[in-house]
């Protein structure tokens, strides 16, 4: 599929046809598809997404908060729940102020991105825990 969509434009369609070995293989997908399937696909690109840099679930569409933790802490009682993170990082998506990679299931980055600053891992972001990619003190490598 990828080196058949290699270098698409908005606009153009193809009829791609993937042999069994580079598709599922002689087991194929156990009630899915069969095995040794040829794999066909009409397909045409309506619109491009751009993605995001490599290692990247999320990024800023804009300058970060200097304040964000406590734009975070919607309740003010100086910890951020699950709840508190997830609805900050999807109204900063809705109002196009960050992006989610494209085609991954947002919850589970934002699941993710949660439990990567839960350092102590009890449910809950307190502002000593909390730091951005930029902010952490690199470390020498083994």
């Amino acid at each position: 599929m990828e080196e058949g969509l290699k270098e698409m434009c908005v606009g153009e369609r193809r009829h791609l046809v993937i042999p069994p070995h580079l598709g599922y293989g002689e087991r194929g997908v156990d009630g899915e598809v069969p095995a040794s399937a040829v794999l066909v696909f009409d397909i045409e690109m309506i619109e491009m997404e751009a993605g995001l840099p490599d290692g990247y679930m999320f990024i800023w569409n804009e300058e970060v908060s200097a304040d964000l933790f406590t734009e975070m802490d919607a309740d003010k009682d100086l910890q951020v729940l699950a709840s508190e993170f997830s609805d900050y990082i999807l109204r900063q998506v809705n109002e196009g102020k960050g992006r989610l990679a494209p085609g991954f299931d947002a919850n589970r980055i934002i699941e993710n991105m949660f439990s990567n600053q839960d350092r102590n891992g009890d449910g809950k972001i307190t502002e000593e825990e909390f730091k951005l990619k930029a902010d952490e003190t690199p470390h020498d490598e083994l």
